[in-house]
C-alpha cells in the first residue's frame, strides 16, 4: 500500500509544524502540503491530490467548518479528521453530520494522534483488499476511530507511561538506548526496557545494535519512520 498522502491546513506554522512531525512519525503517512488557509487549502486539493486533510477549525478569512461543507457540497474524495481547540457542542455535532473520520481536541498527545491514525490506515487497507465490509468491521470502525483501547493492552503496560516514552523520543534525533530512555523520562531502566519491547512488538518503535569497540553491542531505539 502506497503512503497516505496527508494536507495539512493550520495558520499556525509552529502547530502546523508539530502536526506535521506528529504525522510522518507514523508509518505509512506522507505529508504533501500545509495550507494556512481555505483558499490555499483549495489549490493544494486540487494540485496535490491529497488523501487526507487534517482540518483545523479557526481559520483565517473562511473557517474550517465553512471549508469542509464546500468539499462535501463538491463531493470531494478526500477524507478529513478535525484537529481543533473548538469544543462545544454544536461545532462537533455540525462536523460529525459532515463525515468527519475523526474529531481531535487540542491540546493532544501523540499518543492519541498515532491511534486515531493507525486505525484510519488500518480501515484504508480493508476497503482496498475487500470489495464488501463485514457488519462487525464497520461497527468497529465506527465505535473506536482507531483510538488505543487499553483494555487490549498488558495489564504491565499503562498508557500513561507508554505516552511519556512516545513523547520523549518523538523529540530525538538519534536512536537512544533504554538507559537514556529512563534518564530523560524518570523511570527507571527495567521499567523502560519493558515498555520498549512492547513499542518493538507493536512496530511502533525500531532497534538497532551499536556495535562499540568493547564489550556487548547497545540496543538503541528510535520510533518507527515511514517508508520513503
Amino acid at each position: 500500500m502506497e503512503n497516505i498522502r496527508v494536507l495539512i491546513v493550520e495558520d499556525d506554522p509552529m502547530v502546523a509544524d508539530i502536526n506535521k512531525n506528529y504525522t510522518e512519525a507514523v508509518k505509512g503517512f506522507s505529508v504533501v502540503g500545509v495550507a494556512k488557509t481555505g483558499k490555499e487549502a483549495i489549490a493544494l486539493l486540487n494540485s496535490k491530490r491529497p488523501d487526507l486533510l487534517l482540518l483545523d477549525i479557526y481559520l483565517p478569512e473562511s473557517s474550517g467548518v465553512e471549508l469542509l461543507s464546500r468539499l462535501r457540497k463538491e463531493d470531494r474524495p478526500v477524507d478529513v479528521i478535525m484537529i481543533t481547540a473548538a469544543d462545544d457542542s454544536a461545532t462537533v455535532a455540525k462536523v460529525l453530520r459532515q463525515g468527519v473520520i475523526a474529531y481531535i481536541a487540542k491540546p493532544f498527545k501523540f499518543d492519541r494522534y498515532r491511534a486515531v491514525l493507525e486505525g484510519y490506515r488500518k480501515f484504508r487497507q480493508k476497503i482496498q483488499q475487500k470489495s464488501n465490509l463485514e457488519q462487525e468491521e464497520i461497527d468497529n470502525f465506527l465505535a473506536i476511530r482507531g483510538t488505543r483501547d487499553e483494555r487490549d493492552m498488558p495489564k504491565n503496560i499503562q498508557n500513561q507511561t507508554l505516552t511519556l516514552i512516545v513523547d520523549y523520543l518523538l523529540n530525538q534525533q538519534q536512536p537512544l538506548s533504554a538507559e537514556e530512555v529512563a534518564a530523560g523520562v524518570g523511570i527507571s531502566r527495567a521499567t523502560t526496557r519493558r515498555y520498549l519491547e512492547y513499542l518493538e512488538n507493536q512496530n511502533e518503535v525500531e532497534m538497532e545494535l551499536d556495535y562499540i569497540s568493547v564489550g556487548r553491542p547497545i540496543h538503541r531505539f528510535r520510533l518507527a519512520r515511514r517508508a520513503e
